[in-house]
């Protein structure tokens, strides 16, 4: 326990480090690079260097691994006590507009379908590769399957599937491998999603034209510069800390997630796999606990801002860990193919977002190339800030279609049976395989069908072939919010803002 909070003081560390360089340096002011990748690549040279070498209070990088798996946890958990009831209000004539317009949702569904795609195609590519070379490296094929949760979901995911693996599979270092794939999606999201966006920008590809304000170039505010708040109090202080209320509804959350996933453990076959989802869970506990409140008329304890703001701190300090909780003393022997496969996932990513992303028919589809791709190698708000390169005030609909894509990945979930099913062994590899080929065909014959591959709306080397459909297909999602600063650190942060936007 101790070796962990001093693992959190040096990701704290990391984290400072990170927020200063980016105050300093151009490149990462350019790049966008966010501060918890920046912190991160120092913090993963700390520990190879430093922690490996010296003994720093027993710290290593379990702890760092630790404080991944329980973050992402109660990140989920905060995702899910945000939001709430709604007072019903008579519809305005944008609402009523947006209310007949299917362009945002197509969009949203669309680049749902590139995603799922992708989600099919990195573990296919994995698969493939690793059984060509991995045998020299003494690295088993099945290590390829990790990729998509690191790629498309970001870190926690990968440690949450990486430990399945490990601990109930059997696959030795598997979490260490999966958060690996995960640092590169992370850093290959802004190597190849800032050029590509400099390229759209100098191509004209880009709808709308802006400047970032300076402060989200710097990473902070100066002290005259007008911020966003971070919440409201819901409790007084002179009885209890809100901020504490907010931790401690988390906290009987966590609790209830343990016992959830407790009692789905105890079924048979796909128990421990079920049970090993703690993230699930707590998203699952956090509805109970926010149904329970909105039942006894409490539910008002909690402020979706502040809320949303956690959810952003547990993102923030899940990353540094992520890039910490990597010794390359563990992955040493394997980090060649780790690396081919990246390289090969991150390229065919670019190729695919591109390819199906630019036939969309929206005359904002580089918008929403730039969005699904960010997100595809890293995380949403990954993809919002490639976006924010090319649309700084969000004034296109891509900002909430990235929010409202998350049903669309539902459709992802054959893919998710066959890497299961294949890593109980109860499949064969090859089997899992050839399955995740033809669900690879099904999203793209669903594009076809729902009329989301039309021709090209632009090329990289022509520049903009047509406009697309425009009108219907775009709202003034952030009306009132174009001459501030905007930060989003989550999806809840773009229905937050969309919900005052069009109030």
């Amino acid at each position: 326990m101790y070796s962990t909070v001093i693992a959190f003081g040096l990701a704290s560390l990391m984290l400072c480090i990170g927020l200063a360089l980016r105050g300093k340096i151009k490149f990462f002011q350019k790049t966008l690079m966010p501060v918890s990748v920046i912190g991160g690549v120092i913090g993963f040279i700390f520990v190879n260097l430093v922690i490996a070498n010296f003994d720093l209070g027993g710290v290593t990088t379990g702890d760092f691994s630790s404080i991944v798996d329980v973050f992402f946890v109660m990140s989920f958990i905060s995702i899910g006590l945000t939001g709430g009831r709604k007072k019903k209000q008579p519809k305005t004539d944008e609402e009523k507009k947006a209310a007949k317009s299917n362009g945002p949702v197509k969009g949203a569904m669309g680049m749902g379908l590139i995603w799922c795609m992708l989600y099919a195609i990195t573990p296919v590519i994995g698969i493939a590769i690793i059984a060509l070379i991995g045998g020299a490296f003494n690295m088993d094929p099945i290590y390829g399957m990790l990729i998509p949760f690191a790629f498309c979901q970001g870190p926690g995911q990968a440690s949450t599937y990486g430990r399945l693996f490990e601990s109930t599979y059997g696959f030795p270092n598997a979490e260490m491998v999966a958060l690996t794939f995960a640092v590169v999606g992370f850093l290959a999201a802004f190597l190849i999603g800032v050029p590509l966006a400099k390229l759209g920008l100098k191509k004209n590809l880009a709808k709308t034209k802006g400047k970032l304000n300076d402060s989200v170039e710097r990473g902070y505010y100066y002290p005259d510069e007008q911020r966003e708040s971070i919440g409201k109090s819901t409790t007084h202080s002179a009885n209890v800390e809100s901020v504490a209320v907010h931790f401690a509804i988390m906290g009987v959350s966590y609790l209830i997630a343990l016992l959830l996933a407790q009692a789905v453990s105890y079924i048979p076959v796909l128990g421990s796999t079920f049970s090993a989802m703690l993230f699930f869970w707590g998203m699952l506990a956090a509805y109970i606990v926010k149904f329970v409140m909105q039942k006894l008329n409490i539910d008002y304890l909690i402020n979706n801002t502040f809320q949303s703001r956690l959810t952003g701190f547990l993102s923030d300090f899940l990353v540094v860990c992520a890039f910490m909780a990597i010794q390359l003393t563990v992955i040493g022997s394997w980090l060649i193919p780790i690396l081919i496969v990246s390289v090969v996932c991150a390229a065919v990513t670019a190729v695919v977002c591109i390819y199906f992303g630019s036939r969309l028919g929206s005359d904002h589809d580089f918008e929403r190339v730039l969005g699904v791709f960010g997100t595809c190698t890293g995380t949403t708000p990954s993809g919002i800030s490639l976006l924010r390169m090319v649309d700084p005030k969000l004034q296109t609909s891509t900002g909430s279609e990235l929010g409202m894509m998350n049903i669309a990945m539902l459709l992802s979930t054959p893919t998710m049976i066959f890497i299961t099913f294949a890593g109980l062994q109860t499949m064969s590899l090859t089997t899992a395989a050839i399955g995740m080929a033809v669900t690879i065909v099904l999203y793209a014959v669903l594009l076809k069908v729902l009329r989301l591959w039309k021709k090209p709306t632009f090329s990289l080397t022509k520049g903009r072939l047509n406009n697309g459909e425009a009108g219907d297909e775009e709202m003034p999602f952030l009306q009132g919010f174009l001459n501030q600063d905007i930060t989003v650190n989550s999806a809840e942060d773009y229905d937050r803002l969309l919900n005052a936007a069009i109030k």
